[in-house]
């Protein structure tokens, strides 16, 4: 019964590790006391980007759920359980690459945000920036993304500011 608990409480850990995080991220990027009316900065982080990240790892989480829940019913054959075992692998390890990916493009070139979601099609990289970004750091971030997520995978990079 132990094992069985480990992981829906691993997951949970790491939900509240990221939540905290993103939080802690939002408060240390808002300004003490605006200059004045017209320079106040609520956040440097994009609420869509957020969102977006909570709900891939909640959407990550119930199909995680789910596998886990067809391998403790007991219907499925050996095979089954490791396929099943081996598709949460994966997953988990996609998010943690995300998460990193996310993590190295914003420390490298000081971006105000950036979100990392593995699609069915293509990998997207959406920067959160004011500064005009010149092609070859798309093409840098392009091939970041392929060391991480394999030479094969399609890679889609845009930007995003509050300008607009």
């Amino acid at each position: 019964m132990k094992k069985k608990l480990r992981l829906p409480i691993l997951l949970l850990a790491v939900v509240i590790m990221l939540s905290i995080f993103y939080i802690k991220e939002a408060r240390n990027k808002q300004p003490d006391a605006p200059v004045n009316g017209t320079n106040v900065e609520t956040s440097t982080l994009n609420p869509e980007f957020t969102e977006a990240r909570l709900l891939s790892i909640e959407e990550a989480n119930t199909q995680i759920k789910e596998w886990e829940a067809s391998i403790a019913g007991g219907n499925l054959t050996a095979a089954e359980v490791e396929a099943t075992t081996k598709k949460i692998n994966q997953l988990r390890e996609t998010k943690h690459k995300e998460v990193a990916l996310e993590e190295s493009l914003m420390e490298l070139n000081q971006y105000d945000d950036v979100l990392v979601l593995l699609g069915e099609e293509y990998l997207v990289i959406d920067i959160y920036t004011e500064e005009d970004i010149v092609v070859s750091k798309f093409i840098e971030m392009a091939k970041m993304a392929k060391q991480s997520f394999g030479s094969d995978c399609k890679v889609k990079v845009k930007t995003s500011s509050n300008l607009e």
